[in-house]
């Protein structure tokens, strides 16, 4: 009986909070009980290499753990098989934390439960006490009290018109917020009806090497042609997902496969890494909005063919 409750109470919920929130729970919950994710063959057991410039490794959806020199970040860690009991990740993430020797600084780009995982937090925080956690302004109201030092990203100016925000210095790294086109909140609710703030991109700079990461973000014609013009970005981290017509827009709040390559391009990066699929079945096969961005590239009549060895595809653990 109080399972019963606890599932129609987030029904109720996932109704009062939009029919996309309704459909992907919908997608997903005959599967929360019986599916377990699909393991990964070549997780890498020493990440963290000697002599590195730039790499990173593509744990899924939009973890990504990135090393640039002596440096090692993670960003948005997400570990956990399922979302609030009821989504369950299809394939498993690409790295075990345990095979993690190094980590400098984590960064959070808003509080949904896919990127702001609150067990994948508690695990780094064990196993690497006292490391920097980043996380924008609006995040600190659903943010456990977990042993790392808590560093709040002030928005206002990057979320404010200016794009650009003031940056935060890590351990020799510079960490600037930049604009993304997406909603705070957490708990579906929040998130569509109070219209809770609280997401941000990030640039990272360090020596001669800059990244950018999106998070999650809608397309917006001015704000990354400026991201663009102000930082010589090395390489740029970009969701592509989830969209249902993938060569079109999509949501104003997720860019569809089409406008990621129009943020590659107004951000004029050397090279990019699609993130945010495979992981979470939104509404058919989680990875068609890479297919779907495959097919644009493959296009020369859509103008982004120019682009295509600049795309660098990893599969989960690569």
């Amino acid at each position: 009986m109080k399972k019963v409750f606890i599932i129609s109470s987030l029904l109720i919920m996932l109704l009062l909070s939009g029919c996309f929130a309704l459909r992907v729970t919908m997608n997903n919950i005959g599967d929360a009980i019986t599916y377990s994710p699909e393991k990964i063959p070549n997780k890498i057991t020493n990440p963290v290499k000697d002599s590195v410039k730039l790499s990173a490794l593509w744990i899924g959806h939009s973890s990504v753990l990135i090393q640039i020199y002596d440096k090692v970040i993670i960003l948005d860690p997400f570990f956990q098989d399922r979302l609030g009991g009821l989504v369950v990740r299809r394939k498993e993430p690409g790295l075990d934390l345990r095979n993690l020797s190094q980590l400098d600084l984590v960064l959070i780009s808003h509080s949904h439960m896919d990127h702001l995982s609150f067990s994948s937090l508690d695990d780094i925080a064990e196993r690497f006490p006292e490391r920097d956690l980043i996380f924008p302004m609006g995040v600190e109201y659903y943010l456990p009290d977990y042993d790392l030092n808590l560093i709040r990203a002030d928005v206002t100016k990057s979320q404010g018109g200016e794009y650009i925000g003031d940056p935060i210095y890590s351990n020799g790294m510079k960490i600037t917020p930049v604009y993304a086109l997406h909603p705070g909140g957490r708990y579906l609710f929040d998130v569509y009806t109070w219209k809770v703030q609280g997401a941000t991109g990030y640039v990272i700079n360090y020596k001669d090497v800059c990244v950018y990461f999106a998070g999650d973000t809608g397309y917006d014609d001015k704000a990354f042609k400026k991201i663009g013009d102000t930082f010589n970005i090395d390489l740029a981290f970009i969701p592509v997902g989830p969209c249902r017509h993938c060569d079109s827009p999509s949501f104003w709040f997720h860019t569809s496969s089409i406008e990621a390559l129009r943020v590659f391009e107004d951000l004029k990066a050397d090279y990019m890494i699609p993130i945010h699929y495979g992981t979470i079945r939104y509404f058919s096969d989680p990875d068609y909005p890479l297919h779907a961005m495959e097919e644009i590239l493959d296009k020369p009549e859509l103008n982004y063919s120019h682009l295509t060895n600049k795309v660098k595809i990893l599969k989960e653990g690569e």
